[in-house]
């Protein structure tokens, strides 16, 4: 009597259904064993650098490698692997907002060790080229960055204070050709000398256009950029 009360009840208030399996959803919009699956693409402090993939992490780069990028640390929360690969691809390119919630929720999940150890002044979202954004319809990390700030009580920087001049996607080009591709592309439009900033952004791969971005963010003023980034390849 009470399981059939219950369906009844499920049925009547329509509880939520796991975004990728249906079953009913635990915790923001996945069920228990669902969210533990992802549990296990987190990474840990003895995954490789994401930058060089050689040296062990230390404050999310290898020793060598915060000497020589301009970001002071770069962190992913996850493997970019299967399922989460699936899910922001169904978010960016198939526009299922729904699943922004959930996205958040991993990454807030997951945060950087060094994250309550630095200051951070204000909150910045990789932005994305006026061409980009209105084919898409919405900046992903943009949506992902104001919820995070939110969580930490801290400040986002209007997505109109960096500009991107539109260049070919970089999931297109090769490796080699990446860095080449985003040079000179940031331009900014109000001061941010002397802040610290946290740079979100969904995915790194090469690193290529989260690096030029910082780099300028330096040349501008700006004191101190951790980068924080949902997923990166294995």
């Amino acid at each position: 009597m009470i399981s059939l009360l219950t369906s009844f009840w499920h049925a009547c208030i329509g509880v939520p259904h796991c975004l990728l399996c249906h079953d009913y959803a635990h915790v923001s919009g996945l069920c228990r064993l669902c969210w533990h699956d992802m549990a296990n693409l987190q990474r840990t402090d003895t995954d490789l650098c994401p930058r060089c993939c050689g040296g062990r992490l230390s404050a999310g780069l290898c020793e060598q490698c915060q000497q020589q990028w301009p970001f002071n640390a770069l962190y992913a929360s996850y493997r970019y692997a299967a399922p989460l690969q699936q899910m922001l691809s169904a978010f960016k390119h198939q526009r299922q907002l729904a699943l922004l919630d959930t996205l958040a929720a991993l990454m807030l999940a997951q945060p950087p060790q060094w994250l309550e150890q630095v200051k951070i002044d204000a909150v910045l979202a990789m932005p994305l080229s006026r061409k980009r954004l209105f084919e898409r319809g919405f900046n992903q990390s943009q949506l992902l960055a104001t919820i995070i700030a939110r969580h930490y009580a801290l400040p986002v920087l209007r997505p109109d204070c960096v500009q991107r001049c539109y260049r070919p996607p970089q999931s297109t080009l090769k490796k080699s050709a990446r860095q080449r591709n985003v040079r000179g592309v940031f331009r900014f439009n109000q001061a941010v000398k002397k802040r610290n900033l946290l740079l979100i952004d969904d995915v790194v791969t090469t690193g290529a256009t989260i690096t030029e971005l910082a780099r300028a963010l330096k040349k501008s003023g700006v004191s101190r950029v951790y980068v924080w980034t949902l997923a990166h390849p294995e």
